[in-house]
C-alpha cells in the first residue's frame, strides 16, 4: 500500500507541475517559438539559459513550455507555445533581444514563426 501511496503522490504532482509553464519536460507539441541552448564542448551557457528562463516564467503570452534535451553536456531547447492570439513573432523577438550576437561560451539559436531564425556566432 505505501508503494500505491508514493505513485499516487508522484502522479499528482506531476500533474500539479504540469500547470505551470517550467514543468512541461518531453513529450511532442507544437513550438510557436523554439529556444536551443548547444554547446562547443564545455556545456551550456548557464546563466544564459538561467536569464531566458526567468523572463519565461514571467511572461503571461506563454502558454506552454517544454524543454526538450538532447546532449551530453546539457544541451537543450525550450519550445514555447502562445496563449491564443498572441502575437507569435512579438514573442520571437522578445527572446531574440536576450541573445547575445557573440557568444565565447556556447551557441544560442532561437527559431520562430514564418521562418524567422537567429543564431549567435563564435568570436573568432
Amino acid at each position: 500500500m505505501t508503494r500505491l501511496a508514493a505513485l499516487l503522490a508522484l502522479s499528482l504532482s506531476a500533474c500539479a507541475a504540469a500547470a505551470t509553464p517550467e514543468a512541461s519536460p518531453g513529450g511532442a507539441g507544437r513550438c510557436d517559438v523554439t529556444i536551443k541552448f548547444g554547446s562547443y564542448g564545455a556545456g551550456i551557457d548557464r546563466p544564459l539559459a538561467d536569464k531566458v528562463a526567468a523572463a519565461i516564467k514571467a511572461d503571461r503570452d506563454v502558454a506552454r513550455l517544454e524543454r526538450r534535451p538532447w546532449g551530453r553536456e546539457g544541451e537543450y531547447d525550450l519550445c514555447l507555445t502562445a496563449k491564443p492570439g498572441r502575437d507569435m513573432k512579438a514573442l520571437y523577438e522578445r527572446y531574440r533581444a536576450l541573445l547575445p550576437a557573440r557568444n565565447l561560451q556556447a551557441p544560442t539559436s532561437i527559431e520562430g514563426p514564418e521562418g524567422l531564425r537567429f543564431e549567435t556566432i563564435a568570436p573568432m
